[in-house]
């Protein structure tokens, strides 16, 4: 028979747990999946935007030279003479977006095409249709993933990459919607060329202004932009090259972090840990922390593909932390070349935890496709106003949403 004072001591041991465990299933993280929709079986670009074209308050999809209305996607409409690619192939439409060009609170097509070629935009028609007007924005784009970003403060959105053999970044002219936009030079002339891969943007030092990020180190942006100064390079072995490279404090210690592909072209996923610097210098240091391996035989979390091309950071169930979206980047350069052509063109978000207690990081792979991957830039928006991140493609394989369903 158990005593009224053990009674009370176990009721003082296990009542916490047992607290915690219908707390934590009151609480438990919903079963997420998504549903495939494919919009057209054809490669009309690596890329796709999304922007609500016709203003009726719906997120559309652009992809190369069509758009695909939403919410259903069903309904298509022509911006110029439309052409599908052979899948061995490339299109004029590696990287897209969207963005109110001229002012007249209609949003406009942005899309660069092969690396080193020009960056068009083309102007909406609104409710007079017909074609997309196209415009020059910059005559010669290199890099393999440019893409528009929030750098200067008081500007508009700018594109960053590299021309010429210099890194630096475009803006508008202001008042001068059709012209061509102004390149800054961040950077002396170097080793950069139109198929060099890896870049981003984001505040590494904490000093409130965006940095330039590359897969051989980070840009520092000085307190003042007048005359064009070339801004401090800090080197930093962020991989081979990847895609879309972010900063973002992976670990809650208050300091950013580097999220990047290792190799565009090959394997693994990596976030790099800002650490303190070492003893007697003034540059932190960074720890590597494998989210899918360099390594080709090795599975994190049974998970491994290869041509990780394109990479999106969004809050994916909500929990207020930004997870990975990424995928395999299908026929690359075709049928027969780079690694593992044939294998299956996944696409996948990892869900980033940190422990409570340990504070320790883990990103943990959930499967959203296994026949549609990545091209070299996707969307992750709320493409049917449910209030949960949808995922939505145009690659050599198609063009496809994924809309988000929640299960408790």
């Amino acid at each position: 028979m158990i005593s009224a004072s053990l009674s009370r001591s176990l009721l003082a041991t296990v009542a916490p747990a047992i607290a915690l465990a219908c707390a934590t299933a009151a609480t438990a993280a919903p079963t997420i999946t998504f549903k495939k929709q494919i919009l057209d079986a054809k490669f009309f670009a690596e890329s796709i935007s999304a922007a609500d074209v016709n203003k009726d308050g719906k997120l559309d999809l652009i992809v190369g030279p069509l758009w695909f209305q939403g919410p259903a996607f069903t309904k298509r409409t022509e911006m110029r003479a439309p052409h599908a690619y052979d899948k061995e192939s490339y299109s004029d439409a590696f990287i897209a977006d969207a963005a109110d060009i001229d002012g007249d609170g209609l949003p406009d097509s942005i899309q660069v095409g092969w690396p080193g070629r020009p960056a068009m935009w083309a102007k909406n028609p609104g409710a007079a249709g017909g074609d997309w007007t196209k415009f020059l924005l910059y005559p010669y784009v290199g890099t393999e993933s440019p893409h528009l970003v929030k750098l200067i403060a008081g500007q508009p959105d700018v594109l960053i990459f590299s021309a010429y053999k210099k890194l630096g970044y475009a803006t508008r002219q202001p008042g001068k919607p059709e012209a061509p936009w102004s390149f800054h030079a961040i950077s002396p002339e170097g080793t950069w060329q139109r198929y060099t891969h890896g870049i981003g943007a984001g505040d590494l030092n904490g000093d409130g202004r965006p940095d330039l990020l590359t897969a051989t180190g980070w840009w520092e942006q000085p307190a003042s932009l007048a005359g064009d100064p070339l801004w401090k390079f800090h080197a930093t072995d962020f991989g081979k090259g990847g895609a879309q490279m972010y900063a973002y404090d992976v670990n809650g210690d208050g300091k950013a972090d580097v999220i990047t592909s290792i190799e565009a072209h090959k394997y693994g996923l990596s976030w790099f840990e800002q650490l303190p610097p070492a003893a007697g210098s003034t540059e932190p240091t960074w720890k590597e922390h494998a989210i899918t391996s360099r390594d080709p035989a090795e599975k994190l979390g049974d998970v491994q593909f290869s041509q990780p091309h394109a990479m999106v950071l969004a809050d994916i169930d909500g929990d207020g932390l930004l997870d990975v979206v990424t995928g395999k980047r299908h026929w690359a350069h075709g049928s027969k070349g780079d690694p593992e052509p044939t294998a299956p063109a996944v696409l996948y978000w990892f869900k980033l935890h940190r422990d409570p207690v340990t504070k320790a990081v883990t990103y943990t792979p959930h499967l959203i496709d296994n026949d549609s991957g990545v091209g070299t830039q996707f969307v992750v928006a709320d493409l049917n106003a449910d209030g949960l991140p949808d995922v939505a493609v145009g690659n050599k394989r198609g063009v496809f949403a994924f809309i988000q369903q929640r299960a408790k």
